[in-house]
């Protein structure tokens, strides 16, 4: 009886971890969906309200589905630093201290947005947006492939190697 309840924690054991790391895929599509989304909501505030940086930065916490809106959030909360920091670093370190699953390439071209926000006029930041959007669609493009593929081998090879080692304890 005890190896048989065993057999069952180790083959659910390795089961989770195939599907966390399906999970995972999954949570870096949905991220960059939102991301993509809010950087197309900023472009047309920019180009026919020229909302301002922190009315925009409220506006999209309160839209965006975690964790996008808590990167927004925590840029909102930055902003209370602005004189002490500039918009580019508050933007940073938001990047860095919300997890959204994102590496790479969508990183360094989410900060080299942040290099231009607050800074220029809106033309010039709508066309930064612009320019960061088409990478973000492209890594989503990508993502959503890896997810397609990758995530039914992750589920598939956590229950596999689970029987497997059921078989070979038993």
């Amino acid at each position: 009886m005890l190896r048989l309840l065993g057999a069952l924690l180790l083959a659910a054991g390795t089961g989770a971890v195939g599907f966390s790391a399906a999970a995972r895929l999954a949570a870096r599509t949905r991220a960059l969906r939102a991301l993509t989304g809010a950087l197309e909501q900023m472009e047309r505030e920019l180009a026919f309200s020229l909302t301002p940086i922190p009315r925009l930065f409220c506006l999209l916490a309160a839209d965006m589905p975690p964790p996008v809106g808590d990167f927004f959030t925590r840029c909102l909360a930055g902003l209370e630093e602005l004189g002490e920091k500039p918009l580019a670093q508050i933007w940073r370190e938001a990047l860095e201290e919300q997890p959204m699953g994102l590496e790479g390439q969508t990183l360094d071209a989410l900060e080299q947005l942040g290099q231009v926000l607050g800074r220029y006029d809106g033309e010039g930041q709508r066309q930064a947006l612009a320019l960061a959007r088409s990478r973000l669609e492209g890594d989503l493009e990508r993502a959503e492939e890896e997810e397609k593929r990758l995530g039914r081998i992750y589920r598939v090879l956590g229950v596999a190697a689970g029987a497997f080692l059921v078989i070979l304890l038993l």
